[in-house]
């Protein structure tokens, strides 16, 4: 038990808790998560690193732990919507897992990033070449994954109608107004939200991927003495290649240039992809920044109160560490 209440310990299942639950969590991220049954991922991400722990020299159990988590992810139950979004939902996590345990082979020593890039990148090329050899495949994937949108939207607002139908709601709505309108204009906003987001589909995939890869990666080294490769760090240390910029310039050459108006959706999904990125640098440069009370202070009183403003500005100096390197030039300053 004191192991489990290690600091190490006590992040990783913070993280686990909110990763498995928040998806199901009645708001507006059920309507642009893609694949809302987070648990499959994270099983088929965990048994890749169980099987890659017993190709190392980890015990028998590993081998056990591998076959066990696979046939979960391989059998659970996916939602309660169409089989086409059952068979995408398992197909993704096969090459998605397949994709992870080729490249950790393939890049033995790598830091977790890498490998999870490549891995995504893998996945993403052999996904795409499937749904393009496919009659009518990239437009098949698309409309079930809207159905699929729609039908956790109207879930949501289903719940956010019976909230409104209480007596408590209705009595407070008397004294206030305003609320009625409020709930009108939240309906019309996840809504909104719901037809958008299968524009993005691909970039927040991704990100999803590579969020239950990292946690799979965290809980594996957690349990196991096998090392497979670096630990990941802390997020105030968090960098990559600065070569990945280029994925944001040429997300926004894409998406604003009209010359290139018949690819504007993938340039929209390389910008949201890199910039989470970006932004996930920049919180790690503002959390290294933040040393004293009351510059912590500070930035959380942003988190709460003007998130998206803290959010533009995390990107902003997330892209402007790939020239400034903001954390080493800081360091430089106190060694003088």
């Amino acid at each position: 038990m004191s192991r489990l209440l290690a600091p190490g310990w006590r992040s990783a299942l913070l993280a686990l808790i909110v990763f498995l639950a928040l998806p199901d969590f009645p708001s507006a991220l059920r309507s642009i998560i893609p694949i809302t049954e987070t648990r499959i991922l994270l099983a088929a991400a965990l048994a890749i690193c169980a099987a890659l722990g017993w190709w190392n020299g980890a015990g028998g159990w590993m081998a056990i732990a591998a076959l066990l988590l696979g046939w979960y992810a391989a059998m659970a139950p996916v939602g309660i919507g169409p089989g086409e979004y059952r068979s995408l939902v398992h197909g993704w996590t096969l090459l998605l897992g397949a994709s992870f345990g080729l490249a950790s082979l393939l890049t033995p020593g790598q830091r977790f990033l890498s490998r999870g890039l490549a891995a995504l990148g893998i996945a993403t090329v052999a996904a795409f070449a499937i749904a393009v050899s496919t009659p009518d495949g990239v437009s098949a994937v698309r409309s079930v994954m809207k159905s699929e949108f729609n039908r956790r939207t109207e879930a949501t607002v289903s719940e956010v109608n019976e909230m409104a139908a209480t007596p408590f709601w209705k009595s407070a709505a008397q004294r206030n107004p305003g609320l009625d309108s409020m709930v009108t204009s939240n309906i019309s906003e996840l809504r909104m939200i719901g037809d958008r987001a299968p524009d993005t589909v691909p970039a927040l995939l991704a990100i999803e991927s590579l969020l239950a890869l990292a946690l799979a990666w965290v809980i594996y080294h957690r349990v196991s003495t096998v090392n497979l490769g670096p630990m990941l760090g802390r997020v105030k240390e968090f960098r990559f290649n600065d070569q990945l910029v280029w994925g944001m310039a040429v997300g926004a050459t894409i998406f604003f240039l009209p010359v290139f108006a018949d690819g504007r959706n993938a340039g929209l999904n390389l910008l949201v992809f890199f910039g989470a990125l970006y932004l996930l640098r920049g919180v790690g440069v503002l959390s290294f920044m933040t040393r004293s009370k009351w510059a912590a202070t500070l930035l959380i009183a942003m988190t709460v109160l003007a998130p998206l403003m803290l959010g533009a500005l995390a990107l902003g100096i997330g892209v402007g560490d790939t020239w400034m390197d903001w954390r080493t030039r800081a360091q430089a300053n106190a060694n003088k």
